[in-house]
């Protein structure tokens, strides 16, 4: 009687794994037929061509022709302050 018990409690956690593996399974199916629609309709874009970027509007230029007043003060300062020619390096992150 208790090797059955011992049986009994062993194939348990396997029967609920099997169902839930079923329940995995039909949700990966339905997520892949999602995503065979998508990649036929060109990713979900609509009115896009698959494969087809939306070109990047141009950032305005500044003006070559002008020079430009940045202040420095309080800013991390290499060399003298009385230089003719100051350098400012700038990045975004954009």
């Amino acid at each position: 009687m208790k090797a059955y018990v011992l049986l009994l409690a062993a194939l348990m956690p396997l029967a609920a794994c099997q169902a839930d593996q079923k329940n995995m399974n039909d949700r990966m199916e339905r997520i892949e037929k999602k995503l065979d629609a998508l990649i036929a309709t060109g990713g979900g874009a609509r009115g896009a061509q698959p494969g087809a970027q939306q070109p990047r509007p141009q950032r305005p230029e500044p003006d070559r022709s002008k020079t430009y007043a940045v202040s420095v003060e309080g800013d991390p300062i290499e060399g003298p302050m009385d230089a003719k020619v100051t350098l400012i390096e700038a990045f975004d992150y954009a």
